[in-house]
């Protein structure tokens, strides 16, 4: 069985990368308290007046009206455009879009169990070929033309193939997902692979793997060897 696991607070901001919207809300918190500070504070300001006495009064002002209030607006407005970029970015947004409710996702699920696994090879011969050409460099402001040397990988055969089981058998062993009705959201990663029930299966599939190669080692000077797994339905 396989249930959906709770991301902590700290996977979830190391792995999904909201630490920096997690910074910037921070940020914009301390100047929207800076603004609400500046408009409700009161300090006691002296004033110097020589015609009038005394010449030292004290008034009751603002601590940021002389314009100051302005700078945490300017900055917190350049915060929030840049929220807005980071968040319009997002990949949990790109996520959502394709978002699909329980039920799709365990029919999907039970499709790819019932699709046939395909494991194949591919296998590309190629050669080198040696080829020239006209290279314009400039040196102290003047052009000069060059030859130069480079080797160009032509391919030459490609073939493919795949394991033939049907002999072997095969079998689906995934686990069975639960609970997904359970969680508003569950991201989910697929993976494939495959394994040999017994030793006979993984001699067949390395008989079948090595003699597939070797067939196709004498069309060229080099072989690339492919191998990969697809669902097939």
């Amino acid at each position: 069985m396989c249930r959906p696991q709770k991301q902590t607070l700290y996977q979830s901001l190391r792995r999904d990368s909201h630490l920096k919207c997690l910074l910037l809300t921070v940020l914009i918190s301390g100047c929207l308290c800076v603004i609400t500070w500046c408009s409700v504070a009161q300090i006691d300001r002296m004033v110097v007046n020589l015609q009038s006495y005394p010449i030292h009064t004290l008034h009751r002002v603002s601590p940021c009206d002389e314009g100051y209030v302005y700078i945490p607006i300017v900055f917190m407005s350049m915060l929030y455009i840049v929220y807005l970029v980071e968040c319009w970015h997002c990949n949990t947004r790109f996520e959502l879009v394709y978002a699909l409710n329980a039920s799709a996702v365990y029919t999907h699920i039970e499709q790819m169990k019932d699709a046939q696994p395909i494991i194949w090879w591919k296998a590309v011969s190629y050669h080198y070929v040696r080829r020239s050409r006209q290279v314009t460099r400039y040196r102290n402001g003047d052009a000069y033309t060059t030859a130069q040397i480079y080797y160009e990988r032509i391919n030459s055969h490609v073939t493919g193939s795949c394991f033939s089981y049907g002999g072997c058998g095969v079998k689906d062993i995934s686990k069975k997902l639960l609970d997904l009705e359970l969680h508003p959201v569950t991201k989910i990663r697929f993976s494939k692979g495959f394994a040999f029930a017994n030793i006979e299966s993984a001699n067949e599939f390395e008989e079948q793997r090595s003699n597939f190669f070797e067939d196709n080692e004498r069309y060229d000077d080099y072989l690339e060897m492919r191998e990969g797994l697809d669902l097939v339905g």
